[in-house]
């Protein structure tokens, strides 16, 4: 498929430029069923790593990129870390931002800057530290520790009891201040409900309630037509692929299936690597044209990541094997898999982390299926 092929040279075109006009930086890449940096063990460099489960007991001397089901820091990290992962536990030491996503995160170490989660749950015990901003779209928190800045964001039901060097400013279902908070700053959140600010909480500055404006109801339909129309639209899209390339699309599912952590690590890092290269790229003259190619044919491979993996999934409910599947099984199976896609994107606190899996791991099937061309089954023609 021709379209793909142009975006992974020009992704793979503007990662080397990058790596040609910026200092050389050492990495160490890990994968498996089970990952661990033993206590003791150094990693100079940045880390990337993709696994089952993930531990981190030693050291990294620079960033940590990991993706798995269960991510584990115990160890120290003189840099940031990104991580996507279901469970996902910091206990140790981290020396800058942290970048996390995924369903429940337990924070019981130190952060060294800001702190940007996004997950159905997080617990932040009071023993973590995190020594600049918290910046969360959450379905729980619970929020204990020390904040040396703000905390910003959107979140269903939120409890603040540690303390908080800055202001607070929420878009809450429901929102209790317990008794041990400490808020150096001003409390500001926007909820149909009336916080709970427990005796013995103490707020420096000024409490404002807001209540949140409702929209109208054509914005909802509006909303809901639009929806429908983008399912419409990559459906569309999806059956064009295949039938005037099956074989390649047929390849790009095929690579998830067969080697999901390796596809779930590559698109993790081409993911998170890409635009940040593009920018670098950017800045000189004869990069510029180039970098901007490049964003946009990201932004196209993010939008075409829903065909492998929707074929997938409506390979595996029809139970259809791959080489006996004619053209117009795969479309049914297309067909199936994006509408299954397109309902659980419209779950609450759900939806955003089927479609990151679904971009990961679209993005992933992109460059490894283009590493093992062998594994295209059926025909083109």
């Amino acid at each position: 498929m021709k379209v793909f092929r142009v975006s992974l040279i020009c992704l793979l075109v503007t990662l080397m430029v990058a790596l040609f006009a910026t200092p050389a930086l050492a990495f160490d890449a890990r994968g498996g069923q089970t990952v661990t940096v033993p206590s003791g063990e150094v990693v100079e460099g940045d880390l990337y790593v993709a696994g089952n489960n993930v531990v981190i007991d030693g050291t990294v001397n620079g960033d940590v990129f990991a993706a798995g089901q269960t991510l584990t820091i115990n160890g120290k990290v003189n840099g940031g870390v990104s991580l996507a992962g279901q469970t996902i536990t910091l206990n140790g030491s981290i020396g800058n931002g942290a970048r996390v996503a995924g369903q429940s995160i337990i924070v019981n170490g130190n952060i060294g800057r800001d702190f940007v989660v996004f997950a159905s749950d997080m617990t932040m015990s009071g023993k973590a530290a995190i020594s600049g901003d918290l910046v969360m779209g959450l379905g729980t928190a619970t929020i204990n520790g020390r904040i040396a800045g703000n905390i910003r964001g959107n979140v269903g039901q939120a409890t603040i009891s540690g303390e908080v060097g800055g202001n607070v400013d929420l878009t809450s279902g429901s929102l209790i201040v317990a008794s041990g908070a400490r808020i150096q700053g001003g409390l500001t959140y926007t909820s149909e409900n009336q916080a709970v600010i427990q005796s013995g909480a103490s707020i420096a500055g000024t409490t404002a309630h807001k209540v949140p404006v409702k929209e109208p109801a054509r914005t909802f339909w509006s909303s809901a037509v639009w929806q429908v129309l983008g399912f419409l639209m990559i459906l569309v899209l999806g059956i064009i692929f295949v039938l005037i390339a099956s074989r390649r699309v047929a390849a790009l599912a095929n690579s998830v299936q067969s080697r999901p952590w390796q596809t779930l690590g590559l698109g993790a890092v081409i993911l998170i690597v890409t635009p940040i290269a593009a920018i670098i790229v950017m800045i000189t003259v004869i990069g510029l044209p180039l970098g901007l190619i490049s964003l946009v044919l990201y932004g196209i491979a993010l939008y075409l990541s829903q065909v492998p993996i929707g074929l997938l999934i409506g390979r595996l409910i029809i139970r259809r094997k791959p080489e006996l599947e004619s053209r117009g099984m795969m479309i049914a199976a297309l067909a199936l898999g994006l509408f299954i896609l397109f309902v659980l994107r419209l779950i609450p606190f759900v939806g955003w982390i089927v479609t990151l899996l679904t971009i990961v791991f679209g993005l992933g099937a992109l460059i490894t299926a283009s590493r093992n061309p062998r594994s295209s089954l059926g025909g083109e023609g």
